[in-house]
């Protein structure tokens, strides 16, 4: 097996507990808790996640491609993270100053000041590092088991809606433990002696060009639970918003296993001159991103009304539209998963990843001081899918101009078929009761009739999945 294959089903795996952990906690959480404490917590995590994107100018994807550049040479790979890590530092002294005066002035100063330390630990995580060497492996173990960890204090300690400050510090605490096993194992990778002068300056100017594109993204991430707390007047509207969204997004763990896998092996293909391979990959990962979340797309639709306030509960029924509205989204992040992370970013195409950045983030801006004095959280859903699916489209154009057309129809229009069957079947189950066996029902059967659509139309793609497969199944026999 080799190390491409090994690191995906490494962070496969560790992407699975990451959607597992969540199902198990956030129905207690909704129930414990309550929206207006978890729409506090939602938008205060919203403030430090877009002060550490802001703050890090970048160096999380830069450090990810310059240590995939120097991995085979371990003086130019320590020497790399060295100056990474301290430039990292300085920023982080900043931005913790410029947080903690916004904290002070805050009504839920208490909250902020305790998320101090998550910011912090954003900074010194080095996942990067193994990243960029292509090392799942003690990334995966690591997030494990601080999420489990943290998941059995959840259920022990959180009891009531006051228990909002204990809830923030058990994860704030988790990502610290985090932080600590991930630089207790970063240390066999690096040998500090003779490694001579440090030049942190020379990565000034490509994090800065890196810092755009990734400033820019955030706003339109991020930025849409900061304005629904700043511009509803019930903070409730941030969880109802934030739970429909992770629900939508959960999905999305398993493009970003690819993604961390792909973007490296990218970044090494093109640091080698191989664009034929380059176009190889790129057109593989698209193929596999609409072949599996094309259906989750139209089925999360599906599914949403009865799904949504038994997994959610009562409170949460404002969240079915929001879902509703925000399925598509699903669609749009898996391909620029492919286009922004794994291409642009890899291949140092920093100027189209600024300009669709950039205008994602002017039209959620606009969107967001519009609709959400109107429709609140269902506003900032609408803005949110117009502003990834303009993101997504400039980045394929981008794309496209520069290794050629991926023929997206051509390659996958027996999908969209076998997609709009599974609807003919999923939708008149749905009237069968409103329970979650038949949510459970519509889910198999959708994936029987998908598939097994696929097949009689003879896709590609999963035909070669699944010769592979027989393949390695006789090998293995034998």
């Amino acid at each position: 097996m080799n190390r491409l294959t090994k690191n995906y089903i490494y962070n496969s795996a560790y992407q699975l507990l990451a959607v597992l952990i969540p199902l198990l906690t956030t129905p207690y959480l909704t129930r414990t808790l309550g929206a207006t404490s978890l729409g506090i917590d939602s938008y205060v995590l919203s403030v430090v996640q877009l002060a550490e994107i802001l703050g890090t100018l970048g160096t999380n994807t830069y450090a990810n491609r310059e240590i995939a550049y120097v991995r085979d040479d371990r003086e130019k790979l320590t020497k790399t993270f060295l100056e990474i890590f301290l430039l990292r530092t300085v920023l982080c002294v900043l931005v913790v100053l410029v947080y903690v005066g916004i904290a002070l002035r805050s009504e839920y100063r208490t909250v902020f000041l305790i998320q101090t330390v998550t910011l912090v630990c954003y900074f010194f995580d080095i996942s990067w590092l193994f990243i960029g060497m292509e090392e799942m492996k003690p990334v995966v173990i690591r997030n494990i088991c601080v999420k489990l960890l943290v998941t059995a204090c959840i259920f022990l300690l959180i009891r009531k809606p006051d228990d909002l400050l204990l809830y923030v510090t058990i994860t704030a605490s988790g990502q610290l433990l985090g932080d600590l096993l991930m630089a207790w194992q970063g240390r066999r990778y690096l040998d500090i002696r003779g490694i001579g002068a440090l030049n942190l300056r020379r990565h000034i100017r490509p994090v800065l060009l890196l810092f755009l594109p990734q400033a820019a993204s955030s706003l339109y991430v991020l930025f849409d639970k900061t304005m629904l707390g700043l511009l509803s007047d019930q903070i409730g509207c941030v969880s109802l918003y934030d739970k429909a969204e992770s629900l939508v997004k959960t999905p999305l763990v398993f493009a970003t296993a690819m993604t961390a896998v792909l973007m490296p092996r990218i970044a090494n293909e093109f640091a080698a001159g191989h664009r034929e391979k380059i176009k190889e990959l790129v057109q593989g990962s698209v193929n596999f991103m609409l072949l599996f979340f094309l259906p989750i797309a139209f089925g999360m639709a599906v599914i949403a009304e009865t799904f949504v306030p038994w997994y959610l509960g009562e409170a949460y029924q404002a969240s079915i539209a929001v879902v509703h509205i925000l399925s598509p989204v699903i669609l749009a992040i898996a391909l620029s998963n492919v286009s922004g992370t794994q291409f642009l970013v890899a291949t140092k195409e920093t100027r189209p990843l600024t300009v669709s950045y950039v205008a994602g983030a002017l039209f959620n801006l606009v969107g967001n001081f519009i609709l959400i004095p109107i429709f609140n959280e269902r506003g900032a859903a609408i803005t949110t899918v117009c502003a990834e699916w303009l993101v997504t489209l400039l980045q394929f154009y981008a794309v496209q101009k520069r290794i050629g057309p991926l023929h997206l129809w051509k390659n996958n229009w027996k999908k969209l078929v076998a997609a709009l069957g599974m609807l003919l079947l999923i939708v008149p189950l749905g009237r069968i009761a409103d329970s979650i066996w038949v949510v459970l029902l519509q889910m198999i059967c959708g994936a029987i009739v998908y598939f097994a659509l696929l097949l009689l139309l003879r896709e590609k793609m999963l035909l070669e999945v699944l010769q592979k497969l027989c393949a390695r199944a006789k090998k293995t026999r034998g």
